[in-house]
Formats: structure tokens, C-alpha cells, sequence
């Protein structure tokens, strides 16, 4: 099993001791939403959660925003147990919990984590939306055979959008497919501006849903 474990520490296996004696490869990287889409594929991902929980549980919303399906597992002190509860995690690990017990949660992560259907979308190369066609090996979005002149997080946007069209996305999830919790949802807002205007008599394509964000139309 292919571990990714975000945290400041250097060695992931400082997070969780029990990982040492446990024949996972063990990845680490920032806590940060940007790290975790540009890391090495991984079967689950710990969120280092121990010295500040509140952040740790953030981070696993903007995780599961992403729509990756990987399963998202906490490793907490005790004492921070309660900060946590309200985190998008599949489940909790202490840290001195034993080599099975770890094992054993990790392993139930996955199988608690069923396949979405936006992960099937996703794995399309190629997907066609009313007139557009995007092209995730060519990181393209066409108009018949033109492309699109959009920017990385105009691409990003509309790229998921595309992918679960006809069903509208919060900022918050948009701004997770961006990787970066830094910007307010509200910058959101101004990429669907500029998108519009690029897309000029298919500007409508984009549609806000009061109260609930945007969504790509299917015809």
C-alpha cells in the first residue's frame, strides 16, 4: 500500500510510529491541497492532525473536494479527538496506535471508500459536453476544432465543471480543484467571469445556481 502522509515533519513515519514496522511505502509531503495533487499516486492519505486539529480537518475537506476517491485518515493525540470529529476523514488514527490496529484502519479506509461516479467521469481522456470537448492528455478544451484560450485555473475550473455537468458545484469544491486553500471562494466568482466572457454565445453554458454554486449544462 502506497501511503501519502501530509505533515511538516520530514519523515511521515514520525507522524505514526506503527508505520515503521508496517511494509507500506510511506510518501510525505506538505499539508497542503497543492502537495497532494502534484504527489506520487498513493492508496490513502494521512493528514497529520497532531499539533493543530482544526487546520487538519480543513485540510480534509479540501481533500475530499478534489473528488479523487482516495480515503482520507486523521492521526491525532487523544486530546484532539473532538476537534476532529467534524473532518471529512474516513477514519481516525492515534498516534500510539499499534502496527495491526493501523494496518487494519487503513486497510478499512479503502473499503469504506466506494468508487464515485465523478471518479469514473474522470478517467475519460477524452469528454464531450454539449459543444465543448475536453482533452485531459492535451490539457485542451475545444469549440468545434478551436481552442479555448484559458488560463491553468480557468482550465481547472471548467474542467470540473465539465466533468460533473448537469450537477452544480460549490466554490469551496471549485476552489479544491484548484489545490490551493489560500484563495477565497470568492476568486471562484471571477474565474467563472472571465470563462464567460471567453466563451462568448456559449456563455450560458456556465449557469449559476442560487445557493449552491455552478454547473455546466449538457446541451
Amino acid at each position: 500500500m502506497d501511503v501519502l502522509v501530509l505533515s511538516t515533519a520530514s519523515d511521515g513515519r514520525v507522524v505514526l510510529p506503527a508505520l515503521d514496522l508496517l511494509p507500506h511505502t510511506v510518501h510525505t509531503a506538505p499539508p497542503a491541497v497543492a502537495a497532494f495533487l502534484s504527489a506520487t499516486a498513493c492508496d490513502v492519505v494521512l493528514v497529520d492532525g497532531r499539533t493543530q486539529p482544526r487546520a487538519a480537518a480543513q485540510l480534509a475537506t479540501l481533500l475530499a473536494a478534489t473528488d479523487r476517491g482516495i480515503p482520507v485518515v486523521a492521526v491525532v493525540d487523544e486530546a484532539a479527538l473532538d476537534a476532529v470529529v467534524a473532518g471529512a476523514f474516513d477514519q481516525l488514527l492515534l498516534t500510539t496506535a499499534g502496527p495491526a490496529e493501523a494496518d487494519a484502519r487503513l486497510r478499512l479506509s479503502q473499503r469504506h471508500r466506494a468508487p464515485a461516479e465523478s471518479d469514473r467521469v474522470d478517467d475519460a481522456v477524452v469528454l464531450r459536453v454539449g459543444p465543448f470537448e475536453l482533452d485531459q492528455h492535451a490539457y485542451t478544451i475545444t469549440i468545434g476544432t478551436e481552442p479555448l484560450p484559458l488560463t491553468h485555473h480557468e482550465f481547472e475550473v471548467f474542467r470540473a465543471l465539465l466533468a460533473h455537468a448537469g450537477r452544480p458545484l460549490s466554490r469551496e469544491r471549485l476552489l479544491g480543484a484548484l489545490g490551493g486553500p489560500d484563495a477565497s471562494p470568492r476568486a471562484i466568482d471571477c474565474h467563472v467571469r472571465a470563462l464567460r466572457s471567453k466563451l462568448g454565445p456559449h456563455r450560458t453554458s456556465i449557469r449559476t445556481v442560487r445557493g449552491l454554486g455552478y454547473l455546466a449544462v449538457t446541451a
